[in-house]
């Protein structure tokens, strides 16, 4: 059976962001697991030119509307030169073109992956490309992969649930060095700990029960204070200012912004939280990757029932998990990890075996590679099948 295969991805978007990253660390694991990559993207984007300059080959491809037919007939060409083993689209405008192009070059297997947890009309075009031009589609947690399901009546060998694989820091600082760099960064006393939240981007979380909840227990942990790591936009920012001064922890409340490198956060708090807001439908809802970098970095984690969370955190075993809004529980449920070490300790160590057997750019990239052995199976059978009748 072989088990090399020339891998071509597309992607209409131009940021620089989760969907793009996991483009190219992906194309970098399998590229050195001996497969050949393509990507297609707009010109001089950032997934572009890196990739580029990493050496893989690029075509520029802008997937814009008004060159839908242009970029079309430049998609056949280049299926029908390149004769790749499988594409995978990565978005909306490029998913619409390429799967059409691949299934009329016959690439052998085609994926749709999605990213995001955005709902998903059931029309007739979408039912085209989720059920027709694509073999296999792929999201990153198991709500979006439900609700995928059941929107387009799928079934279970035809989608999977894939998170994005956390390439882990070669090496990790040492946990009180962390701490302690994170007090002088702060201005404050080194003998000061910290808990919070840790990410790329805070978006619209229930940072305010947080606050509550720090604001209760502040009198048990007055060596602590809580740091906000993750861009955030001002509005948002300015409010929870003034609720921590309503609440009396404005001193005890740190917002420190966007950080490129955040692994080292990560390191220096002692509980990392995540307060979801509640969600009474959890129908197609992404799991936060910061939740699984923290468990890779050792940092025990809390976060909200009833969201995606309960897809990673296991209560009791790979954390703790509160009810949402509630500052009272969650209150307590920061008091159980910082005074518990043992306890603490042991859900660390469960968290990082799961992170670490699950969520990382290895076991993503296996996971992907059973998934074209699996196809290559069923493509081998049918031309056997197909040779015994003829």
């Amino acid at each position: 059976m072989r088990s090399q295969y020339k891998i071509l991805h597309t992607t209409y978007r131009t940021k620089w962001d989760y969907v793009e990253k996991r483009i190219l660390n992906e194309s970098v694991w399998m590229e050195e697991n001996g497969h050949s990559i393509i990507i297609a993207a707009p010109t001089d984007t950032p997934l572009f030119l890196k990739a580029k300059a990493h050496g893989f080959k690029v075509y520029g491809i802008d997937f814009k509307r008004l060159s839908a037919i242009k970029d079309y007939k430049f998609l056949k060409r280049i299926f029908y030169n390149e004769k790749p083993d499988i594409i995978n689209t990565h978005g909306t405008r490029d998913s619409k073109l390429a799967l059409l192009a691949a299934k009329k070059a016959e690439v052998p297997l085609r994926i749709l992956s999605r990213h995001n947890d955005k709902p998903v009309r059931n029309s007739f075009f979408n039912r085209k490309i989720y059920k027709k031009y694509c073999h296999y589609i792929f999201t990153t947690s198991d709500d979006t992969t439900k609700y995928i399901k059941k929107k387009f009546k799928l079934k279970d060998m035809q989608i999977f649930s894939i998170s994005n694989g956390i390439i882990e820091p070669d090496n990790l600082i040492q946990k009180n060095e962390a701490r302690i760099l994170l007090a002088q960064e702060l201005d404050l006393d080194i003998n000061t700990q910290f808990i919070g939240f840790v990410g790329k981007q805070i978006g619209n979380k229930d940072i305010s029960t947080l606050f509550e909840a720090f604001r209760n227990i502040k009198n048990s942990l007055d060596s602590y204070h809580v740091a906000i790591i993750g861009d955030i936009k001002n509005e948002y920012k300015n409010y929870l200012k003034k609720l921590a001064t309503n609440l009396q922890i404005s001193n005890q409340i740190h917002f420190l912004g966007f950080k490129e490198n955040i692994w080292p956060y990560y390191r220096a708090i002692d509980c990392k939280i995540l307060p979801e807001k509640n969600v009474q439908n959890r129908s197609n809802e992404s799991v936060p990757l910061n939740i699984l970098e923290a468990m890779i970095c050792k940092c025990p984690v809390i976060g909200s029932k009833n969201t995606s969370l309960v897809d990673v955190i296991d209560h009791e075993k790979t954390g703790l998990l509160y009810e949402p809004s509630n500052s009272s529980d969650l209150s307590d449920k920061i008091l159980k990890t910082v005074q518990n070490i043992n306890d603490t300790n042991e859900r660390i160590q469960n968290a990082f075996d799961f992170a670490k057997n699950n969520h990382t750019i290895a076991s993503m990239g296996r996971d992907i590679n059973r998934i074209y052995r699996l196809h290559q199976v069923k493509l081998e059978r049918h031309h056997f099948k197909a040779g015994d009748i003829s």
